[in-house]
């Protein structure tokens, strides 16, 4: 029998957008050609095991930095250069001894996910390599430069490394348009399960009406969730708890505990998150209503805030608004609005481009 091929992966760890986009791509693979993975990053595993279980080999190594965050809608630009600083340059040893695991390993190319040191380690072990973005680091550092001009050079040391990529690919919603590039819809983890058989899983009553409260991969004081108890006609399942458990109408999960987010959101008629690719790509494909909440810091917003406000029904707040709990008025308005589901399976053009990619090197 011949032997399935082997891919590495590099995703970034900022969030789990990048790993939610990348998992799409492997298990589009996977369906391609039996495809299994050499995954490096320090994403949990039970994060791939959602999409890929069984299928890749998990390598915890730090590949990007992105930014240091103190909490779910604030950075720390200061923890993040620190961070970048001992990032870069890449140590030649590690990307090295990573080279020597992706040719051991049988890989036929590299796919990274906006991670730098992936393409590092398709240079040095010989391999094509294929990068995956809807924002480069630089463009959101960019604003922060005259405050802290160590990311001038820093963001240099990026721009070089993502240069080197064999294919260089966007993904909408796009922040930036290099029209050089290749560009494609938004990509998204496809629902496992359906609406019933998810409530039935969640211990939900199936004629129940449930919003989602999501920060991504981060967690967030929420000091109003009294006020979310008291509206006992809903109920809330939230992420980034501090523990799993459940609190008459709330449903809390930490972010160790396995949530498929495609089926929560299946399973869902509404959805309250901070902006992020990840989010917005599957409440898009789901066409979930969407009550999004913004980083008036942070420059991948405005085009997060356009792509939702054109493609997803419900309305956007700042993250003032969030954290005093001024948001919570407007649910009704919210779940008042309408489904709108996307078809479309950009996963699959990347896979195909990686696919042709290692055929031939």
């Amino acid at each position: 029998m011949i032997a399935a091929p082997r891919y590495a992966v590099f995703a970034s760890p900022h969030g789990f957008g990048h790993a939610a986009r990348t998992s799409a791509v492997m298990a589009a693979l996977h369906e391609r050609n039996r495809a299994e993975f050499e995954v490096f990053t320090t994403v949990p595993t039970w994060f791939f095991d959602e999409s890929i279980a069984g299928r890749y080999r998990y390598h915890e190594v730090e590949c990007d930095v992105g930014f240091r965050q103190q909490s779910a809608l604030v950075a720390d630009i200061d923890a993040t250069v620190e961070a970048l600083g001992a990032f870069l340059p890449f140590d030649d040893r590690l990307v090295d001894r990573l080279a020597q695991r992706v040719q051991a390993a049988g890989c036929r190319a590299v796919l990274c996910d906006i991670s730098p040191l992936g393409i590092a380690v398709a240079e040095r072990a010989g391999l094509p390599s294929l990068l995956v973005e809807s924002f480069q680091w630089p463009w959101l550092y960019a604003p922060f430069h005259e405050r802290v001009p160590e990311l001038v050079g820093l963001s240099a040391e990026l721009d070089r490394w993502w240069g080197l990529a064999t294919i260089h690919v966007q993904t909408e919603p796009l922040c930036w348009r290099d029209p050089v590039r290749l560009l494609v819809g938004p990509i998204s983890r496809k629902p496992r399960q359906g609406r019933s058989s998810m409530r039935i899983e969640l211990e939900i009553d199936p004629g129940a009406t449930v919003v989602t409260v999501t920060m991504g991969g981060y967690g967030e004081d929420m000091p109003y969730l009294d006020r979310l108890r008291e509206m006992s006609d809903l109920t809330f399942l939230i992420t980034g708890a501090d523990r799993t458990h459940r609190q008459g109408n709330l449903l809390f999960f930490d972010n160790q505990t396995r949530v498929y987010m495609p089926d929560v959101l299946r399973a869902s008629d509404a959805l309250v998150a901070k902006l992020g690719y990840g989010i917005v790509a599957e409440a898009w494909h789901e066409g979930l209503p969407l009550l999004s909440v913004s980083r008036e810091d942070f420059r991948e917003m405005r085009a997060l805030e356009e792509f939702s406000a054109n493609e997803l029904t419900g309305f956007g707040i700042q993250t003032a608004d969030f954290r005093a709990g001024t948001w919570i008025d407007r649910i009704p308005e919210l779940l008042a609005c309408e489904r709108r589901p996307h078809e479309g399976d950009a996963a699959d053009e990347v896979a195909q481009l990686l696919e042709g990619l290692g055929a031939t090197s």
